[in-house]
C-alpha cells in the first residue's frame, strides 16, 4: 500500500498542471508575505491578538478590556498562542498564518479543479484567478481570521463532495472534522454545519436510515467543538457569543441589497464606470440563470432541448453551501454585527461560487452545439428580461 501511494505522488509530481498549482500557490503565499510591508496599515482582529497576548501574560483568555474573550471563537487566538510559546510574537505568526493559508486555498482549489474539469486550460485559468482575486488577497494581507476560515470551509466542502460522488466513509469524517474547525474559527460557521446535514439528508440512492445516520454522525462531529465553546462563553459571562448592544437590525430588503453590491464589486471593480458595472453585473446575473433554465430543462426526456448531463454534480455542495450562507448572513446579520453585510461577510462563499461557475462553464464548453444554442438563447432572454426590470 506504502509504494502504491508513493507511485501515486510521484504520478502527482510529474503532472505540469499540479507543478503549476503549487507554482501558483506559492506565488500567492509570497505575495502575501511580501504585502503587509508594503502596504503598512492592514486589518487586524485586535480580539483575537489580545486574547493571545493576555494568555501568553498568564491573564486568561481575555480581551482588549480584561473580559473573558466571547465575542470570537478561540482557534486563531490558540495559533497564536501556541507560536507564542515557541518565542513568535502574534503579529509575525499572524501574518505567517494567513500567507501559508493563502496559498493553501489557491492550492486545495486547484486540485479540485483538476480532479473535477474536462479543459485543463480553463482549471488552471481559474486557479490563476483565485491566486490573484482581490477580496481574498486583501484579508489574507491582514491578521483576520477570515482566511482560515475560507480555507477549512474549501476542504470541508470539498471532501463532502467526495464523499457524495464516491460514498467512502472516509470524506464524510474529513469533512465534518474540518467543518468543526471552520464554525470555531468563526461562528458564521454553523451555516456550513447546516449545509452539510442538509446535503446528506436530501440524498436519492441511500435509504433514509443510511442518511439520517450520516447526517447525526456529521453533525454531532462538526458541532461538539463549537458546543464546548458556547458552553464556556455562557459559564464566563453569561451569553453563548457576547452582548450585541450595537446590532444594526437592518431590514430583510437592505441585507439582500447588500449581498447584490458585494457580489457586483466581486464582478466588476468599484472604481469601474456605472454604466459599465450595470451591464456586466446583468449580463452575469443572466448567465446565471441561463444555466438553471438549462439544468431543469436537461431533465427533460427530449434531448435536443439541452444536454442531458448538464448538472452542477460535484459542484452541488458549493451551491447549496453558498445559498444557505447568503440566507443565514440575512437573517443573523441584523441582530449581531454593527455594520452590514459586505465583502468580509461574503468572503467564505467567493470561492464557492468561483468554483461552481468554472465548473458550469466546463460543461458548456464540453456540450454539443444544441446545448450549448439553448443555454445562449435562455441568456439572452434573461439578460432582456433584467434590463426591463431594472428599469
Amino acid at each position: 500500500m506504502k509504494s502504491s501511494a508513493f507511485k501515486r505522488l510521484v504520478r502527482l509530481g510529474r503532472d505540469p498542471f499540479v507543478l503549476l498549482i503549487v507554482v501558483l500557490a506559492g506565488l500567492g503565499t509570497t505575495h502575501i508575505l511580501v504585502r503587509i510591508p508594503i502596504f503598512g496599515e492592514v486589518l487586524m482582529e485586535i480580539t483575537s491578538i489580545s486574547g493571545a497576548t493576555h494568555f501568553l501574560a498568564g491573564e486568561g483568555w481575555t480581551d482588549i478590556w480584561g473580559k473573558p474573550l466571547v465575542t470570537w471563537p478561540p482557534l486563531f487566538s490558540l495559533l497564536l498562542v501556541a507560536f507564542g510559546w515557541v518565542g513568535i510574537e502574534p503579529l509575525t505568526a499572524g501574518r505567517f498564518i494567513n500567507a501559508s493559508t493563502f496559498g493553501l486555498t489557491i492550492f486545495a482549489a486547484g486540485c479540485w479543479l483538476r480532479t473535477n474539469l474536462r479543459s485543463r486550460p480553463l482549471g488552471l485559468v481559474a486557479t490563476a484567478t483565485l491566486a490573484v482575486s482581490l477580496p481574498l488577497s486583501r484579508l489574507a494581507a491582514s491578521f483576520m481570521t477570515d482566511p482560515l476560515f475560507v480555507l477549512f470551509t474549501l476542504l470541508a466542502l470539498i471532501q463532502l463532495a467526495a464523499f457524495l460522488q464516491r460514498g467512502k466513509r472516509t470524506p464524510l469524517w474529513w469533512a465534518a472534522v474540518c467543518t468543526a474547525l471552520a464554525a470555531v474559527t468563526r461562528y458564521p460557521g454553523v451555516a456550513l454545519i447546516g449545509s452539510g446535514v442538509l446535503l446528506l439528508l436530501l440524498r436519492r440512492t441511500p435509504p433514509l436510515a443510511a442518511r439520517l445516520k450520516d447526517a447525526i454522525v456529521f453533525g454531532v462531529v462538526s458541532s461538539l467543538p463549537l458546543a464546548g465553546v458556547l458552553t464556556r462563553n455562557w459559564a464566563v459571562s453569561g451569553t453563548l457569543t457576547g452582548d450585541r448592544y450595537y446590532a444594526t437590525g437592518q431590514s430583510l430588503s437592505a441585507g439582500l441589497h447588500q449581498i447584490g453590491e458585494v457580489f457586483r464589486e466581486w464582478v466588476v471593480p468599484p472604481h469601474a464606470p456605472d454604466g459599465v458595472a450595470y451591464l456586466l453585473w446583468l449580463a452575469v446575473t443572466a448567465v446565471g440563470l441561463a444555466g438553471v433554465a438549462v439544468v431543469l430543462r436537461s431533465r427533460q426526456p427530449n434531448p435536443e432541448v439541452a444536454p442531458t448531463y448538464f448538472r452542477l454534480g460535484p459542484a452541488l455542495p458549493f451551491a447549496v453551501y453558498a445559498l444557505g450562507y447568503c440566507v443565514f448572513m440575512v437573517a443573523v446579520v441584523p441582530f449581531t454585527a454593527g455594520q452590514g453585510i459586505d465583502s468580509r461577510y461574503l468572503l467564505s462563499v467567493h470561492v464557492p461560487l468561483l468554483l461552481t461557475a468554472v465548473f458550469l462553464l466546463d460543461q458548456f464548453l464540453s456540450i454539443e452545439m444544441a446545448g450549448r444554442r439553448a443555454a445562449i438563447r435562455y441568456g439572452l432572454v434573461s439578460l432582456v428580461l433584467l434590463a426591463a426590470l431594472a428599469h
